[in-house]
């Protein structure tokens, strides 16, 4: 569930360094002031001068050497409590700059097909993620917001460019896997109740509920964008009257729509650019259940069922402690 991660310790000695990191470190960069070296999938930097180690990378390449396959909480922890019996360190002190929750969610179709119909969270578009190195494709979709962000992408097409996986090596990957996750930033964190984000925190009980509590309470308020509407379940309506209304709801939930809010903003008035913004959240869910929803609702279906497998945290609280 906890993936990516990046958490710094202050008070580091280079004697340490010396001691647990001297085979993966490079040589030290006079004018950077830091040293890096990379060990199980984790990058390691020394800011010699301040005394500080910086670690960041994946949880899930630190265990599983992949990130697509399931990766519950309970192996985050033992993950976290590996690093830290490797540095003779204790979890306390490891301070976290941020974190990515997720989960990985097997589809029946092609993961862009599903990604394609996210439209918005809480007024906010989905916009394409910049693509790999190497291609022009659009393997995913992601919506920024102060202090955190959202992302669903194609994992295994991310992944083999990532690792620039030859084409005859592919068969053994899985198929149709969508990734949907969440990057949080240390000031979000605190925003969100917890004061001292360290990764002894990362162990307790209310951090599994957190995260769980996050990535369903998120999912539930994405807006997907469908046009497929079954028409005779609307009820009461002239044929006339189900025509203008189909075609503000798909007007409603296209691109064209932002630009016509911006231009009530700019050029007509405050009151008539939120009247609009509200007429449109009306329209959305007057028309949910009119609509098939095949993407919308078998995600959501799968969502459910992965995340159950993911949230083990009386397993985790199992494991030996640091």
């Amino acid at each position: 569930m906890i993936d990516r991660i990046v958490m710094q310790i202050k008070g580091v000695a280079p004697s340490l360094i010396d001691l647990k990191l001297e085979d993966v470190m490079g040589i030290f960069d006079e004018f950077k002031g830091k040293q890096i070296g990379v060990r199980n999938s984790l990058t390691y930097t020394y800011y010699k001068s301040r005394a500080i180690l910086k670690i960041e990378g994946s949880l899930h390449k630190f265990v599983k050497e992949n990130n697509y396959e399931l990766f519950t909480y309970s192996e985050a922890v033992t993950a976290l409590q590996e690093i830290a019996s490797f540095l003779e360190i204790p979890l306390f002190a490891f301070s976290i700059n941020s974190i990515e929750i997720g989960v990985n969610i097997p589809v029946n179709e092609l993961p862009m097909r599903y990604i394609e119909t996210i439209l918005e969270y809480k007024g906010n578009k989905f916009i394409p993620m910049t693509p790999r190195t190497g291609t022009n494709k659009i393997y995913g979709r992601r919506c920024k917001l102060s202090g955190y962000e959202i992302k669903f992408y194609d994992k295994i097409a991310d992944y083999i460019r990532e690792k620039k996986i030859k084409v005859a090596d592919r068969e053994r990957l899985p198929k149709n896997l969508l990734r949907y996750e969440i990057k949080l930033s240390r000031k979000q964190l605190m925003t969100f109740g917890f004061p001292d984000p360290t990764a002894e925190n990362l162990l307790k009980r209310r951090y599994a509920i957190f995260c769980v509590y996050l990535l369903r309470s998120i999912m539930k308020d994405i807006v997907f964008t469908n046009d497929m509407v079954d028409y005779s379940k609307i009820p009461d309506c002239s044929s006339k009257v189900l025509q203008n209304r189909i075609k503000r709801y798909i007007f409603a939930v296209s691109d064209g729509y932002d630009r016509y809010l911006a231009y009530l903003k700019d050029y007509v008035g405050e009151n008539e650019y939120k009247k609009a913004k509200r007429s449109k959240i009306r329209l959305i869910k007057s028309m949910h259940p009119f609509l098939y929803g095949k993407y919308e609702k078998e995600l959501k279906e799968r969502f459910v069922e992965e995340i159950a497998k993911v949230h083990d945290y009386k397993r985790a609280v199992r494991s030996k402690k640091v």
